[in-house]
C-alpha cells in the first residue's frame, strides 16, 4: 500500500496587504514629486504665451506707427453730440480698437461702427442694441493671458452688450499730479506715458494728442510700452471687498506731490468699491474706469488708487499686475520683452513709465 505525502501549502500570489500599501505610499510620494514639477512647466508654458501676446501687441503698435506717423491713442471720454448723426460721435474708444487690423482682425475692426461714440449716447455703457454689440462682446484671445481667469459677465456693470475685457493695458505713463521724484516736475504735469490720451469732446489740458518715436527723448528701450494688469472679476460690493486686493482702488488726496508721496497715501487709503469694480473689464473702451491703459506708480503687484476729480481725465492709477509668480511680462517701446520682478526698485519704475524725465534707468530681465 503506497503512502500519501503530506502536500505542500500553496504559494500565495499576489500581494500582501503591506506590499499593496508600500507601493500606494511609493506611487503618493512620486506624484506629489511630480505634481510640482508639471504645475511649474505649464506655468512657465502661460508665462511664455502671455509674452508673445504681448510681443504680437508691441509688433502691432509699431506697424501702426509706421502707417500713421503716430501712436493709438485712447479717448477717455465720449464725442460730441451731433444732431445729422443721431447721436454721439466718435468716442470712448480705447488704443486697442485701432490696433485690430494689425493682430489679424479686420473683420472685428470693420464690424465696429466707428462714426458713432462706443456707448450709449455719451455713456461708456453698451447695451445690446447699440451698432458696435456684436464687436466689443467679442473675446480676442490675444488680449487675454491664460494665467488669468476673468469673470466674462460684464452686463451688470458695463451694459447689456457684455464688453469683453483684456490683461494687458499701455503705459499712461505718471498722473497728472505726480510732480515727479523730487519737486522737478511742473503741476499739473504733461502726459508723460507711451499711449496718449484723449477727451474728443472736452480737451484736457495735461493731455499730449500725439506720441510718436521721436517723443521718447529717454529713449525707446528705457521706456515701457505696455504690461499685464489683472481684471476685476467680483460683481457685487462683497465679491469686491474679499477679492483680490490688487484690484481694490484705494483713494488718493487731490494734491500735488513726489511719487514716492502718492504711495504713501495709497497705503493707508481705503477702497472704493465703485472705482474698483470696473478695472480691465472692456478691451475695447476707454473710459478711465475701464481702459486698457496703466500707471507708472506702484511697483507691479501693488495696490491702485484713483483721484476723485480727475480721475475722469485719466488720471487712474490702476498698477501692473499677473498671477505669474514674483512679477509681470511687459513690452518696452523698441518692442523687446521683459519680465519685471515686484522687486524692482521704485526709481527705475518711475523712469520707465516715463518717455522724457531725462532718466535712462534700464529695465532688465
Amino acid at each position: 500500500m503506497l503512502s500519501k505525502k503530506p502536500l505542500k501549502p500553496a504559494t500565495p500570489s499576489g500581494f500582501t496587504l503591506v506590499e499593496l500599501l508600500v507601493v500606494i505610499a511609493i506611487i503618493g510620494i512620486l506624484i506629489g514629486m511630480l505634481l510640482p514639477a508639471v504645475q511649474a512647466v505649464r506655468a512657465a508654458a502661460r508665462r511664455t504665451t502671455c509674452a508673445n501676446n504681448i510681443r504680437q501687441i508691441a509688433l502691432a503698435v509699431h506697424n501702426y506707427e509706421s502707417a500713421n506717423q503716430q501712436f493709438p491713442v485712447n479717448q477717455i471720454g465720449p464725442g460730441v453730440f451731433d444732431s445729422d448723426l443721431g447721436g454721439n460721435e466718435t468716442g470712448y474708444y480705447s488704443w486697442l480698437v485701432p490696433l485690430l487690423p494689425y493682430i489679424e482682425q479686420n473683420n472685428l475692426h470693420d464690424s465696429f461702427d466707428l462714426r458713432y461714440n462706443n456707448g450709449d449716447g455719451d455713456s461708456y455703457k453698451v447695451s445690446n442694441t447699440h451698432h458696435n454689440a456684436p464687436a466689443v462682446a467679442t473675446l480676442v484671445t490675444t488680449f487675454m493671458c491664460p494665467s488669468d481667469f476673468p469673470n466674462l459677465e460684464n452686463a451688470i456693470i458695463l451694459g447689456s452688450a457684455n464688453p469683453a475685457p483684456s490683461s494687458y493695458a499701455g503705459n499712461a505713463g505718471w498722473p497728472s499730479y505726480a510732480t515727479g521724484y523730487a519737486e522737478e516736475r511742473s503741476t499739473p504735469g504733461r502726459h508723460n506715458g507711451a499711449i496718449a490720451l484723449i477727451h474728443p469732446s472736452a480737451p484736457v489740458s495735461w493731455h499730449t494728442r500725439t506720441v510718436g518715436m521721436n517723443s521718447f527723448r529717454d529713449g525707446t528701450s528705457n521706456t515701457a510700452l505696455l504690461a499685464e494688469r489683472l481684471i476685476q472679476s467680483g460683481n457685487s460690493a462683497q465679491a469686491i471687498n474679499e477679492g483680490d486686493k490688487r484690484l481694490r482702488s484705494l483713494h488718493i488726496l487731490e494734491r500735488y506731490e513726489v511719487l514716492d508721496e502718492i504711495i504713501d497715501q495709497m497705503s493707508s487709503s481705503h477702497a472704493h468699491v465703485f472705482e474698483s469694480a470696473h478695472i480691465g473689464r472692456s478691451w475695447s473702451s476707454g473710459t478711465p474706469l475701464v481702459a486698457p491703459t496703466y500707471m507708472h506708480v506702484q511697483p507691479p503687484n501693488s495696490v491702485i488708487g484713483h483721484y476723485n476729480t480727475s480721475m475722469d481725465e485719466g488720471d487712474f492709477v490702476v498698477t501692473a499686475s499677473s498671477r505669474h509668480a514674483s512679477g509681470v511680462n511687459m513690452a518696452l517701446v523698441d518692442g523687446s520683452i521683459r519680465f519685471v520682478t515686484d522687486t524692482v526698485s521704485k526709481e527705475v519704475w518711475w523712469a520707465a513709465g516715463s518717455r522724457d524725465d531725462g532718466r535712462t534707468e534700464t529695465i532688465s530681465d
